[in-house]
């Protein structure tokens, strides 16, 4: 590439790499910076500034380990009045865990009533990704900490929209839960039935979720006067068998908890499970919270007391604001926090006598 003598170096290559797109002879992602230096004969640092303009400029996109994109990729896209709900393929049961079904099954009918047909993916394969992605306007995305660089990948080519925790990229909008104040709410309810030894079931630390819900308990107690004792916490998982697992280690412990509260309710049906196979009975000898408030939640005999998850609304904000991303919107407020309530149901009271005085 000859160099106009007048011109800087840097900005013949913005222009190079603007023609380059313009006559689609780069479509996807960019080569390799130093690739590009060595074929348009400049430095390394010209054709890396280069690109650093654009990406400003809003043309190009990066994604950490994986390349620079043309960022104006989505504005090209025909309306295929599609939308995919990504959950990444490692989450214990996928979307046939209660959770995940709800939140799919809700977004499923937001889409519905707006004339938007859903799909499911788990695939991040870089090639199949791409293919998916070019059959969809949009994508709602259950966001986790190891999954960022995935969601960046996906905001390259079409608007996308996390839900469950928020993205380190704030451009990103987020639907998510007040995990933190709802977590106080039920060490407050157990701690005005009369429980002083309360145990904490956590769920995935790679997630705001998880964190804040655990971060929740502590803030609890400590506000209700109580010292925070790593002995009454279980590093669990969200899975029935992690909840069996967790009761378990409290029954072993010296002083046992008589309560346990549960970062969400599949572990807290394990800890039910495995505490009746004891023959022990809940709330008569242990109580149990859990979080989310399944369906299953509600149909146990006695009824799961938990934190009840507003669902429905996560699924119309998030499809909302998704649709207002597709169609080019501003949005007027791009991250989302919605309340959670404590719902006392069956499986809490207050402790024995012998267990407050211990």
């Amino acid at each position: 590439m000859a160099a106009d003598k007048t011109t800087p170096k840097y900005v013949l290559v913005e222009d190079y790499l603007r023609n380059q797109i313009k006559k689609n002879r780069i479509s996807d992602r960019l080569p390799g910076e130093r690739a590009l230096a060595a074929e348009l004969g400049f430095s390394y640092m010209t054709v890396r500034k280069a690109v650093e303009n654009l990406v400003n400029e809003g043309l190009l996109y990066k994604v950490p380990t994986k390349g620079t994109f043309i960022a104006d990729q989505k504005a090209n896209k025909t309306r295929t009045r599609t939308i995919g709900y990504f959950l990444d393929s490692r989450i214990a049961g996928g979307l046939s865990s209660p959770y995940y079904s709800m939140i799919f099954n809700a977004i499923e009918k937001q889409a519905t009533r707006q004339g938007y047909s859903l799909v499911y993916f788990s695939d991040s394969s870089d090639s199949n990704l791409q293919m998916i992605l070019q059959k969809l306007d949009g994508v709602i995305a259950s966001s986790f900490l190891r999954i960022e660089n995935l969601i960046q990948q996906m905001k390259a080519i079409v608007p996308v929209v996390a839900i469950d925790n928020s993205v380190a990229d704030k451009t990103i909008p987020s639907v998510i839960v007040d995990n933190f104040n709802a977590q106080i709410q039920s060490v407050d309810y157990l701690c005005s039935l009369g429980h002083q030894h309360i145990g904490f079931m956590t769920g995935l630390e790679d997630s705001d979720a998880g964190k804040n819900r655990y971060a929740g308990y502590k803030s609890g107690l400590i506000k209700q006067g109580i010292e925070v004792d790593p002995a009454l916490v279980f590093r669990g998982n969200y899975t029935f068998g992690s909840g069996v697992s967790g009761a378990q280690y409290f029954l072993e412990l010296e002083q046992r908890p008589s309560a346990i509260i549960c970062a969400n309710d599949s572990m807290a049906l394990g800890a039910i499970s495995k505490l009746h196979q004891e023959g022990l009975e809940v709330p008569a000898d242990m109580s149990i919270v859990g979080f989310d408030d399944i369906d299953i939640a509600r149909q146990i005999t006695p009824p799961l007391t938990t934190v009840s998850v507003p669902i429905d609304e996560i699924a119309s904000c998030a499809f909302n604001m998704l649709t207002s991303l597709i169609e080019g919107r501003t949005l007027e407020n791009r991250h989302v926090a919605l309340e959670a309530h404590l719902v006392a149901r069956g499986t809490s009271r207050e402790p024995a006598k012998s267990e407050v005085t211990a």
